[in-house]
């Protein structure tokens, strides 16, 4: 049995000694019990293959790398779902108390709310988005209801794979081509340009449900959350134009070639790209 579970399980044979129910409106005792989540990742599409963004640029990628730092899961709705309430909000007041999760912070009117802290994986990992699918480590959670979740980086990367991104959070190459111009690109970001409006390296509120695009599940057993990552949304918006040979101010390519885009227009539309929540979405099955 790990730590986690261990103190979990003490916990709840005092609460149940107590004569606490876990949960305010659940009375049969299967809210805010402890179970193991396994985490998953995949990635979407095929990115070695031409695809048109929304400026008909085609982006094929020929490297790209990913720091992963913590995952956190909660009850909160998704940035894309807000109406102001949170869909569901289980008591989960004995698991913060309990040092099992840690506790939500509460945003400002109109904002994200997180709500209640469901679960979490706290293993960072450096991932080459081009070599498939692949599991990360397991993290735990309790049961209930699970609308969002937050990606966090990873800075400085670990892994074994850290040293590709040398030192940055993201780091892509690829092609865009558009008619008769192609461009031969590196696209990156440090972690301190990922920052969101909070100043935290992290996309918060992103869609949690039973499968990706879907909101809200229940957790009511061991499982595995998978994190399904969408690259293709970083490159949604970028005008490669902009680093066109023919561009004013246009970057210089190296001996190789390649256009390092950083500091341009073309890359302040990959940078909020790369903070977009459809590109992390996470999902539960049994």
């Amino acid at each position: 049995m790990s730590t986690w579970h261990a103190i979990t399980a003490t916990f709840l044979v005092g609460a149940s000694a107590a004569g606490c129910s876990t949960s305010s409106d659940d009375t049969s005792g299967t809210t805010g019990r402890a179970v193991t989540l396994e985490t998953h990742l995949g990635i979407r599409g095929d990115l070695t293959q031409p695809k048109a963004n929304a400026l008909g640029w085609e982006v094929a990628l020929s490297r790209a790398y990913l720091s992963v730092g913590a995952l956190y899961y909660y009850s909160g709705d998704p940035v894309l779902a807000l109406d102001g309430t949170p869909r569901h909000e289980p008591a989960n007041a004995w698991a913060w108390l309990a040092g099992l999760l840690e506790k939500p912070a509460w945003a400002h009117p109109g904002h994200y709310i997180e709500g209640a802290a469901m679960g979490q994986m706290l293993e960072p990992a450096t991932v080459d988005l081009l070599a498939g699918s692949l599991d990360l480590a397991d993290g735990n959670g309790v049961t209930g209801a699970v609308n969002s979740a937050k990606f966090t980086w990873q800075s400085p990367p670990r892994g074994e794979l850290a040293s590709r991104l040398d030192g940055h959070v993201v780091l892509t190459e690829g092609t865009a081509t558009l008619g008769n111009t192609a461009i031969h690109f590196l696209a990156q970001a440090d972690v301190d340009e990922v920052h969101d409006g909070n100043d935290q390296a992290e996309v918060a509120g992103c869609a949690f449900g039973s499968k990706p695009g879907d909101v809200g599940v229940e957790v009511d057993d061991d499982g595995t959350v998978t994190l399904t990552l969408d690259p293709r949304v970083w490159f949604e918006q970028v005008d490669f134009a902009y680093v066109a040979p023919d561009a004013a101010d246009a970057p210089e390519p190296d001996a190789d070639g390649v256009v390092d885009i950083a500091g341009t227009l073309a890359w302040q539309g990959f940078i909020r790209g790369v903070k977009k929540g459809t590109a992390y979405e996470f999902s539960y099955t049994k």
